[in-house]
């Protein structure tokens, strides 16, 4: 029997269009049952769709809850908790700096300890499709953070199982100078795509035959965060094939910067043009090879 993995990248709210987009289209053209892999890694907003896939929910209701608007009730919410957050402008980490070193992890790495911790909450993220279903931690489910201030990678369902998926979701998503870091008993953790926006290369200890990579992030033309999202993957990638496993790479094209500006804030109806665009992508991954 053949093992499979599956990488979900981040991307914010749009890469919740784009991986369900990708994952619809495995399925109803290929064949490809997201749940029943022996491996799903999850970062950032991967993460929790990640969750949802191991809790069993419908990817419709997924899609509902991804493109629904927030209630009055919600928004008022949200705003009382962002108004009693403590605010900083000072680094989150500036020892971090040091990863745009030779050594180290990367610019991206580096950008993030020099910006400040976020201030929007989190906690919603419980309240997310499947989350409330998990008495323990599922088998093959892995979700990488990354520790502050010294920036240690930490892999949630490999090397903790002793965290709520919900808590480890939130601490994958903690995106710096945007959500604010997920503490963790005595330990802060922020979004695991300041390292990598995929981990792909975490399959490797996993004997795969197949790893199928969703990856939002990378795309050619845009930022720092996108051009290292690129280069990170590609030697993942590369890392993978190297020990034979058959690797499939879904990535968009430049265009989904356009397509996807103001998403979900000011132009909920974007997600449609998402959506189409990671379904050619997926076409031309699969026909690539």
């Amino acid at each position: 029997m053949s093992k499979t993995g599956l990488v979900l990248g981040a991307g914010g709210a749009a890469a919740w269009i784009f991986h369900l987009a990708v994952l619809e289209t495995l399925s109803n053209e290929w064949g490809f049952d997201p749940y029943n892999v022996d491996l799903i890694v999850g970062t950032s907003a991967g993460a929790s769709l990640a969750a949802a896939l191991k809790a069993d929910v419908d990817l419709r209701d997924f899609h509902e809850m991804a493109t629904r608007r927030p209630t009055d009730e919600q928004r008022r919410a949200m705003l009382a908790e962002l108004r009693a957050s403590k605010k900083t402008l000072l680094p989150l980490s500036a020892s971090m700096a040091r990863h745009v070193l030779p050594g180290g992890h990367g610019a991206t790495m580096a950008l993030a300890g020099m910006l400040p911790p976020g201030w929007f909450p989190t906690g919603w993220i419980a309240g997310l499709p499947g989350m409330e279903t998990f008495d323990a931690w599922p088998e093959g489910l892995w979700i990488p953070a990354v520790r502050v201030p010294g920036g240690k990678l930490v892999v949630f369902g490999r090397d903790r199982l002793d965290v709520p998926v919900d808590v480890a979701v939130e601490a994958s998503s903690s995106v710096p100078g945007m959500f604010r870091p997920r503490v963790i008993g005595e330990e802060t953790f922020v979004d695991g795509g300041v390292k990598s926006s995929t981990h792909a290369d975490l399959a490797l200890s996993q004997s795969l035959d197949r790893v199928i990579i969703s990856a939002p992030m990378s795309r050619s033309g845009g930022g720092v965060f996108a051009r290292n999202a690129k280069r990170q993957l590609e030697h993942e990638v590369s890392e993978l094939r190297a020990a034979g496993v058959d690797v499939m790479v879904v990535e968009p094209g430049e265009e989904l910067t356009e397509l996807a500006k103001g998403y979900p804030r000011r132009r909920p109806e974007a997600a449609t043009d998402i959506a189409a665009h990671a379904v050619e992508a997926t076409r031309l991954a699969a026909v690539s090879g």
